[in-house]
């Protein structure tokens, strides 16, 4: 019989990494990601013949604490109460508790708290600049509040200059930001540890990450829609009609992915090259729960997803620089998915000569298995590799349904695992979002920017590119290729597909900003950011031969809704200047989707105040 372990109930107790060691699949209200304060009783009650009093008012205060997570604690409590007792279960639910605690901060707190918070936070590191200055004193303050809650401060671009730093730790958005991050990554590997992320549950992403990811979007959708944006000759047009012109829009976005993998395949075709199809899986330590049953795997040692990310990358890195230390160089596409458990692998669609391909599978199997390469299935699973056989399909083909299902899930009913591929697409976008986790990577070829404002000059000209001649310059060629969708062709024009990009014929142009007038010292503060430090240069055109050609020439200023009201536009009054601005939209469209100018023969504006003028050169043909 146990002893009434009362200590277990209110007490601190070791952090022990105590998990869900079966399948779980969450309760409907768990699974919706919204445990309301009425559920609670209920979620209490089924617990009240573990333990003592006291222990159920000390799981009471941690189910009230994290409500989201509260049917997912209750039922693991119960499956440990059952088979270790409740003074173990008490410890696994306090440690729990102490992993969403990090000092006064409970990552489980609602939004309003969150604010809250980080106004308090915000309003302390302003005493410190108040008081000290923006000196090195108030910096190293204020870094060392950030640090107590595990978020990384600002580092200084200058030398001595810390006043920018400071003025990011006294913004209530910066804290916020860094707060929201730090709580979806936290409630997330909790959940995943807990077995609320697998096959058996809520496969790639929790339904809690799912809910507060649709939050987000919504939220992002309002501001879009209510954000307008106007240019220098008066033209307005709302951020959500850019995005959906831009590769913010997933119809988009795959659309050149595809575009950018299938030139990739041309472009090995006529080189004579091969096409290889890799797939690179993390350790099993990283990996939180088993496929075929949902139930915790005891190798697993706390490792996230973005961790086991960086693992991945890490390891690519040094494959890498092997390959160019033998001369070998590839060109591809780098695709990150999530394992049903939310750990990360990697797919790779690579190019390379015929002769290389032994040497490649060689030092991609050697260097996958340099950690725990001698465990049980290291050898079959950590690196796969198939050839692609054109007889049997294209790569651009091999690789499309990997696109699709990472994206929004279009033109696939089920993935791989039987999912709705609707649903797996915005579980896998959740589960991208929470953890900053880029899913494509393209190794190899010339720049895509070039190829976007390659685009937008071409439109224009389209009379002019018809008459192009095959001695015409570099730009001129890629431009056509552009202007054609033609990838392919462009990365031919541009040197192929592993030439150094300083070495590349067409450059990006880049504006220059100016912070200080030489003559008088004074501030340009229209260069500056909202934390005093410079802006970043923003391509404003392109540079080939000692040419330079400008493809922005509008200045672009952000009006938010409320500004528009105060003009006193009424939303009929708004319908009518739509009609009357029709004759902009396809050239505003182009500036959008990267494929249009204005007329190149007229003074450019650059997007950024007071810029260094650039010489700009008219097109000729």
């Amino acid at each position: 019989m146990q002893t009434t372990g009362h200590g277990a109930c209110g007490q601190t107790l070791p952090n022990t990494h105590l998990v869900h060691s079966g399948p779980h699949r969450a309760t409907v209200g768990h699974r919706s990601g919204t445990i309301s304060a009425q559920d609670l009783p209920s979620i209490t009650n089924r617990l009240d013949g573990y333990g003592t009093f006291q222990c159920r008012r000390f799981r009471a205060q941690i189910f009230k604490a994290h409500p989201q997570l509260a049917s997912g604690f209750a039922h693991i409590y119960e499956d440990i109460a059952k088979t270790k007792g409740y003074v173990v279960a008490n410890q696994n639910l306090s440690a729990l508790d102490a992993r969403l605690k990090i000092r006064d901060f409970n990552c489980s707190s609602d939004s309003v708290q969150l604010k809250r918070f980080a106004d308090y936070q915000a309003s302390r590191c302003r005493h410190f600049a108040a008081r000290y200055g923006y000196v090195l004193k108030s910096y190293q303050l204020c870094s060392q509040l950030a640090e107590r809650y595990t978020l990384e401060p600002p580092t200084p671009k200058e030398q001595g200059v810390f006043s920018p730093c400071i003025r990011r730790m006294e913004s209530e958005r910066w804290w916020r930001k860094k707060l929201f991050t730090l709580q979806r990554r936290t409630i997330e590997a909790v959940a995943r540890d807990i077995g609320l992320v697998s096959q058996y549950a809520a496969p790639y992403s929790s339904m809690i990450s799912q809910s507060i990811r649709q939050d987000q979007k919504s939220r992002n959708d309002h501001y879009l829609s209510n954000t307008f944006i106007q240019n220098d000759e008066g033209q307005k047009y709302s951020l959500k009609e850019l995005a959906e012109l831009s590769v913010s829009n997933p119809a988009i976005r795959r659309g050149e992915l595809m575009t950018r993998i299938k030139g990739f395949e041309m472009v090995a075709e006529h080189l004579g090259h091969i096409g290889e199809f890799y797939t690179l899986t993390a350790p099993s330590k990283m990996h939180a729960r088993f496929k075929r049953n949902g139930k915790a795997n005891p190798k697993y040692d706390g490792t996230t997803p973005i961790e086991a990310h960086q693992h991945l990358n890490q390891l690519f890195q040094c494959i890498r620089a092997k390959l160019h230390r033998e001369g070998i160089f590839v060109y591809g596409i780098r695709v990150v998915e999530p394992n049903h458990d939310g750990t990360p692998h990697w797919h790779l669609l690579l190019f390379m000569p015929e002769q290389h391909r032994r040497t490649v599978r060689q030092i991609f199997s050697e260097y996958s298995l340099k950690e725990d390469g001698q465990e049980r299935g290291a050898s079959k699973h950590r690196f796969k590799a198939v050839g692609i056989d054109r007889e049997k399909g294209s790569a651009a083909g091999y690789i499309a349904k990997y696109i699709a299902k990472n994206i929004d899930g279009a033109h696939i009913d089920y993935d791989l695992d039987g999912s709705d591929s609707k649903a797996a697409a915005a579980a896998i976008d959740s589960w991208a979002s929470t953890w900053g986790i880029r899913q494509f990577q393209f190794i190899g070829g010339p720049s895509v920017t070039v190829w976007r404002e390659l685009r937008r000059l071409a439109s224009p000209h389209s009379d002019l590119l018809k008459n192009a001649k095959p001695d015409d310059s570099a730009l001129m060629q890629a431009m056509i290729a552009a202007d054609a969708s033609e990838w392919a062709a462009y990365v031919m024009v541009m040197g192929g597909p592993i030439l150094r990009k300083k070495d590349r014929p067409i450059q990006p142009l880049y504006s220059e900003t100016e912070c200080v007038d030489e003559e008088t010292g004074e501030l340009f503060e229209d260069n500056l950011g909202a934390y005093g430090d410079p802006i970043a240069s923003r391509v404003i055109g392109l540079q080939s031969d000692g040419h330079q050609f400008i493809s922005r020439f509008r200045k672009w200023t952000l009006i938010g809704s409320d500004s528009l009201e105060r003009e006193g536009r009424t939303s009929e009054a708004r319908a009518t200047e739509s009609e009357q601005q029709a004759g902009f939209a396809n050239e505003l469209r182009r500036d959008a989707n990267g494929i249009g100018a204005a007329d190149p023969t007229r003074l450019p504006w650059t997007r950024v105040n007071n810029c260094t003028r650039v010489q700009a050169n008219e097109i000729t043909i």
